[in-house]
């Protein structure tokens, strides 16, 4: 399909997704950033037999909504159609290819740049710790709120905060330790979803190196004081 449209035939191409933005997904990795709108420059989500949604596809140069001006880049803005909003940026994030959602349709709002740093605070404190850091939000530049189970806040913590003290330290950004269960129903349900099917129990080692399985989601780390800062 990419072939024949980059040969300027028109083509319509017909495939299963649950959402337009999927089926656009779907084409991260096999087609070079730059190319994607010019492969794909129209979506229409058919459901239950009814449009249920048109996105157009088109490539810009400027900086990602939320970042400053001087990170300018290729960015692939998706807006629906006819109503031109402006709903997703696709761009590239170091070596990955973000799709980030702007214009509130986000669930939790925000820096769409912190949203990416946050992806790199929980696997670089879960690194560190060795404690599965569920979830994690940036409310300044500075400071961030880590999410994990209740059982491992003390362990996250340690005594007198020793543990929480020197994990800021490394990072440098100043941290609060919040129960999972602090957070909405539907996100703890979309979090649990995405970590049984990306968990590699080969992948995670703490400090000393020992290794640290996977069990229902919980560390295998004893259990400590529970508290939070």
């Amino acid at each position: 399909f990419g072939d024949v449209r980059l040969a300027g035939v028109g083509l319509l191409g017909v495939t299963h997704a649950n959402s337009g933005l999927q089926a656009i997904q779907r084409l991260v990795g096999k087609v070079e950033l730059g190319l994607i709108s010019q492969v794909l420059d129209t979506v229409i989500h058919v459901e239950k037999g009814k449009i249920h949604q048109v996105l157009e596809l088109k490539m810009v140069v400027r900086a990602p909504t939320g970042m400053e001006s001087d990170l300018s880049r290729p960015v692939i803005e998706i807006r629906e159609f006819p109503s031109n909003r402006l709903t997703h940026e696709m761009f590239a994030f170091g070596s990955e290819i973000a799709v980030v959602p702007v214009n509130g349709s986000n669930e939790e709002g925000g820096n769409p740049a912190w949203k990416l740093a946050s992806e790199e605070l929980k696997r670089e404190a879960t690194r560190l710790t060795g404690i599965i850091v569920k979830h994690a939000k940036f409310v300044t530049d500075s400071a961030a709120v880590i999410y994990i189970d209740d059982s491992a806040i003390g362990s996250m913590i340690g005594p007198g905060g020793e543990g929480i003290r020197r994990l800021e330290q490394d990072l440098g950004l100043k941290l609060d330790v919040h129960s999972i269960q602090e957070l909405p129903r539907g996100l703890r349900k979309k979090l649990q979803k995405s970590s049984e099917s990306n968990f590699d129990p080969s992948s995670w080692t703490n400090r000393s190196g020992r290794n640290w399985e996977y069990n229902s989601g919980k560390s295998k780390r004893s259990k400590g004081r529970k508290g939070r800062r």
